[in-house]
């Protein structure tokens, strides 16, 4: 009998503002099931300005890659074609402030909070991709960001806002999500 390699989901990694309001469910602009929670407000990003997730761990075994999406309110419209940026700020340390690149603090607040500029500190990130937005007014913005494999067991995501407009100031829908990707052998 011949072995398949098949894919399934991991535990899924949450990234939003869980000690506010961010409200998950079945809504149709939520992307959450059961997973970790990592502590990431998004709301009223300024344009060009950017924000870090507080530190999280993948696990002592992890997947090889993870799938990225983000859905991300909008506040005025932003110009379609315009993006959110997201990378990763890998770690081998687990304390918060520790390890991390452009010595950044490892808790959710405004990027960058190390001794970089938020130019200098995502060249020192893995990129994982973006999510393109649609010229449309306080609307979520649902979609692909990409695929990466963490180099680190630990890390921080930070969060890009590329358009030309502050994200919307309640973070009830803003959330990012990491899907493990595992092959399984049967």
């Amino acid at each position: 009998m011949a072995t398949e390699i098949l894919k399934k989901t991991g535990t899924q990694i949450i990234f939003a503002d869980h000690a506010a309001d961010f409200s998950g469910g079945t809504a149709k602009t939520s992307l959450e099931v059961a997973g970790t929670d990592v502590q990431m407000d998004i709301a009223s990003v300024a344009a060009a300005a950017g924000w870090e997730s507080a530190k999280f761990d993948f696990g002592p075994t992890r997947a090889a890659a993870y799938s990225c999406m983000a859905a991300i309110e909008t506040g005025a419209a932003p110009t379609a074609g315009q993006t959110y940026d997201l990378y990763l700020a890998p770690s081998p340390i687990s304390t918060a402030a520790n390890g991390n690149p452009g010595q950044i603090d490892g808790t959710s607040q405004a990027a960058p909070s190390g001794t970089t500029s938020t130019g200098e500190l995502i060249l020192q990130c893995v990129f994982i991709g973006s999510l393109v937005v649609a010229g449309d007014a306080n609307s979520v913005q649902v979609g692909v960001v990409g695929t990466f494999a963490p180099p680190e067991r630990y890390g921080i995501l930070i969060f890009i806002n590329s358009t030309d407009q502050t994200t919307e100031t309640n973070a009830n829908e803003h959330h990012v999500v990491f899907n493990p990707i595992v092959d399984e052998s049967q």
